[in-house]
């Protein structure tokens, strides 16, 4: 529709995940070598996380396009599933005959694949993405599969790609073996102000525009404060003002298109509509909060209330654990008091 008016090949923005626009953030660039290394290095478990529509997907496209001639790759996406199923799509996904196999069959018949492309000397990695769907017994049966071995070398090597809530679920308790085995762990944050410049101008390059500066100063960052720094939200947003700019003739998108794409959204309820003055009064307290010591005390602030919060959830679960072991004790005492009762009922 508006390519030709801006001078495009394509259009930049779509949002389903393309490697070839790719915006190496800092973060980005850290979570893919640090993937690369892990996988030449066979370390254990790798752990990409990142908020929806921060880039993961396209990241772990990207990975694959640059590494999968060198290695055997299997990707999965569905984690709602019984750990049977589980190992049933690992297997599929490697392309290995399961046809009606108990679970057991299945992990012999892989073991068999990972040791045939050992002797190969072929390297076999599974990508699990939304691994944050994952449940614990299937968790539990893949750090099983990490235990697959030959000559103190690792058979398979495993990366987990999932939302902040992979995080704080490897935090828990019952899977402190599984996150014993995370060697590298690696999370993509929003962008900032001035990544959020750099990104809209790569989009704009990769898409074949001439002028990269279709997007003004002020619509850039109203675009990054109406994004938050989220990729997804970002492409939704200049996608979109370009519609409108194409339709009323404007070769510079400006700070006004970018709010009447976001009145436009938040009448459907899409996205949060601000006013002018508050807008204006986030962007004062956001520039405010993020100079000199202010922001230096806010840090230290913010580390202090997440120690106490620590200690608090340390003396919770300590009381928890003394609960739990005073009802067991109190229940010992009741199923005693019954043995007794009956033996005094039946010597009568």
């Amino acid at each position: 529709m508006y390519e030709t008016f801006y001078g495009l090949k394509e259009k930049p923005f779509n949002i389903l995940p393309d490697p070839e626009y790719l915006f190496m953030s800092k973060e980005h660039e850290n979570a893919y070598t640090h993937m690369v290394y892990a996988i030449k290095e066979k370390k254990g478990f790798v752990v990409i996380t990142g908020e929806i529509g921060s880039g993961k997907t396209t990241l772990i496209n990207f990975l694959l396009g640059q590494i999968r001639e060198e290695i055997q790759i299997g990707l999965i996406n569905n984690t709602f599933v019984l750990p049977a199923q589980f190992i049933k799509m690992i297997c599929q996904e490697f392309e290995l005959e399961v046809g009606e196999m108990d679970k057991a069959e299945m992990m012999e018949s892989f073991q068999n694949f990972l040791l045939q492309q050992y002797a190969e000397n072929k390297r076999v990695v599974l990508i699990i993405d939304e691994a944050q769907n994952l449940s614990r017994k299937t968790m539990e049966e893949i750090r099983m599969l990490s235990n697959l071995e030959a000559e103190k070398q690792h058979l398979i090597q495993i990366i987990f790609v999932g939302q902040p809530e992979l995080k704080y679920k490897l935090q828990q308790k019952s899977l402190e073996q599984f996150a014993q085995r995370v060697s590298v762990h690696c999370h993509l944050d929003v962008l900032k102000m001035d990544e959020v410049e750099q990104y809209i101008k790569h989009r704009l390059k990769v898409g074949g525009a001439e002028n990269l500066n279709i997007f003004d100063k002020e619509a850039i960052e109203a675009v990054s404060f109406y994004s938050r720094g989220i990729p997804r939200i970002i492409n939704i947003l200049c996608d979109t003002a370009l519609v409108y700019g194409f339709a009323d003739e404007l070769k510079i998108i400006n700070k006004k298109v970018i709010q009447e794409v976001i009145k436009s959204r938040a009448a459907g309820g899409i996205f949060h509509e601000l006013s002018v003055t508050e807008e204006k009064d986030n962007y004062t307290a956001l520039n405010k909060d993020l100079t000199g010591n202010n922001c230096s005390e806010r840090i230290r602030s913010m580390e202090k209330r997440i120690h106490n919060i620590e200690d608090l959830v340390v003396s919770l679960d300590k009381r928890l654990l003394s609960l739990t072991e005073k009802k067991g004790e109190r229940d010992a005492v009741v199923v005693e008091l019954f043995k007794m009762l009956k033996e005094s009922m039946e010597s009568r």
